[in-house]
């Protein structure tokens, strides 16, 4: 089949190469002139990880691992602490922080992208579709893939104008090579508290991944607003805090998409956020495009008869994993301060306990993990 994606992020490359041995011709259509490596980093966890390596594109070599992830309070006391490597030997795939530039970068190996190419319209018809790009070239194909994020035009040519609605929060982030004796270690640590969320994550080669998410909007230098909230969140943060400057500094805000039960029609479906976007609290946006991906490579690896009813058949398989996700990244829990019984609760439950209850609920959103397809 003649296969089109709209889109060069992780899912849309993703998909590329998990159909690359497959036999179909497949291109992706790109609307920046490059690869867009600007970002700060992903946390590939162990759902997204399985993604990876059914794709053909395994993880391996670069990135930080993380064995450990703990939540503390503002005012230094651990919420929760839970053991990520045992998280991977339940499902055999590791957690993962890398820079999104070096992942970006390993799904393109090979993937035909065509730069400058913003799809800006769709025709839909009985025998195949029509992708219109901005410069009015028509690309024909069998099926074409909206993986264009959450303004996707892609989504707004077949299923739905409404753009993804805002929310009061917005992430500001970066990698940087600061705190080095923490960033060459395997340990990530969110801080939570009154003025929002501070997390870090080692990287790997002396990188580490760090963001604030914060309700209110910041007023002049963005890094010296985020030093006059945060201050007093603990050492480690009060010290990157001076290290930071505006220029290190990218910022989004969070957005959640409606997901229907139907996200394309004809040989049209989407991916990642251009169906599904959601706050990143959960640390699943791109893992659960890589499950897309997956999902997707997999009906599409014998050239269906009938190819609607295929993509119609991924749709409902990946709808209700991707709405559980949704739900509890759209109430920002992970944002607030936890209530006291709550955090004396989870204070008690032993680093393995809640291993274990993080590996159930790695796989209850998880179609890698449960070979669905």
């Amino acid at each position: 089949m003649e296969i089109l994606i709209a889109g060069g992020g992780v899912g849309g490359l993703a998909l590329a190469r998990g159909l690359m041995g497959s036999g179909h011709r497949v291109r992706v259509l790109e609307a920046a002139p490059a690869l867009r490596t600007g970002g700060a980093a992903f946390t590939v966890f162990s759902n997204g990880a399985a993604a990876l390596a059914g794709l053909g594109a395994p993880l391996g070599g670069f990135g930080g691992r993380l064995d450990r992830l703990r939540f503390d309070t503002a005012d230094g006391r651990t919420m929760v602490d839970a053991d990520l490597a045992d998280v991977a030997r339940r499902t055999g795939f590791p957690v993962v922080s890398t820079p999104r530039a070096r992942l970006i970068e390993h799904l393109a190996e090979g993937v035909d992208v065509v730069f400058s190419r913003e799809v800006a319209d769709v025709e839909v018809r009985p025998d195949g579709v029509t992708a219109i790009d901005a410069t009015g070239a028509r690309h024909e194909a069998d099926v074409l893939v909206g993986a264009d994020g959450h303004r996707s035009a892609v989504r707004r040519a077949v299923l739905d104008p409404a753009p993804a609605a805002e929310n009061e929060w917005t992430t500001w982030q970066g990698l940087t090579p600061v705190l080095p004796e923490f960033a060459a270690g395997s340990t990530g640590v969110c801080v939570v508290g009154r003025a929002g969320l501070v997390g870090m994550l080692p990287s790997g080669d002396g990188l580490l991944q760090w963001w604030f998410d914060v309700r209110e909007p910041l007023t002049g230098s963005p890094a010296a607003a985020l030093a006059e909230r945060f201050t007093g969140y603990g050492p480690q943060v009060d010290t990157l805090l001076t290290q930071i400057r505006d220029t290190d500094l990218e910022s989004f805000v969070h957005v959640t998409h409606r997901i229907p039960d139907q996200w394309g029609r004809g040989g049209v479906t989407l991916l990642g956020d251009a169906a599904h976007a959601f706050p990143p609290t959960q640390a699943q946006g791109a893992n659960q495009a890589l499950e897309d991906a997956w999902v997707l490579s997999r009906i599409l690896r014998g050239g269906p008869a009938d190819v609607p009813a295929a993509l119609r058949r991924y749709e409902r398989l990946r709808t209700p994993r991707v709405r559980k996700v949704s739900r509890r990244a759209a109430g920002e829990r992970t944002n607030k301060p936890m209530p006291a019984p709550v955090r004396l609760l989870t204070g008690l439950m032993p680093a393995k306990l809640i291993a274990r209850a993080y590996a159930a609920q790695l796989v209850g959103v998880s179609s890698v993990l449960n070979d669905e397809s």
